[in-house]
């Protein structure tokens, strides 16, 4: 199949005092998503949700790696960066489920969106029934160690 174009529209921004740097816990940094005014009465409705997933585009990473380490950890054997949730990626898209708090205008509060203050938002989807079905789902030896040593069952905070 023949490669094409992609366009995508960046609809807004994330607002935070996190710049650059690594987080610790992403879950408690609260964020702003600021929306381009001609989008607001897309969020209609949206208030109705208890969290929404957040896809945005990281735009300070200008590099791809095919493997990484994840977590940059020289203790855990390099991995394909598609096995793990590394933002040196060929596109620098990530997705990110967050807790709604509160929706004023074209702007929605979230609360753990692990994206650093002015990157471009892409797209916002409700999260549903669809999203929290109850599902088995297994992980590698090296993700678990990282799960237990944050404490978390949780692999949305690991890459």
């Amino acid at each position: 199949m023949p490669e094409k174009d992609v366009t995508v529209r960046v609809i807004g921004h994330v607002k935070n005092e996190i710049t650059s740097g690594k987080v610790e816990d992403w879950g408690e940094v609260e964020s702003e998503i600021v929306l381009n005014e001609e989008y607001e009465s897309s969020l209609d409705g949206i208030e109705q949700f208890s969290h929404i997933v957040v896809v945005f585009w990281m735009d300070q990473v200008h590099e791809y790696t095919p493997k990484v380490h994840p977590q940059s950890r020289e203790d855990i054997p390099k991995q394909g960066v598609f096995a793990t949730r590394t933002p040196f990626r060929p596109n620098p898209i990530g997705i990110s489920a967050v807790k709604l708090l509160s929706r004023e205008g074209s702007v929605l509060k979230v609360m753990g969106l692990d994206c650093f203050d002015r990157t471009p938002v892409l797209d916002i989807k409700p999260y549903n029934a669809v999203d929290v079905e109850k599902i088995e789902f297994k992980v590698p030896g090296w993700m678990r160690r990282l799960m237990d040593e944050r404490k978390t069952d949780n692999p949305r905070y690991l890459y």
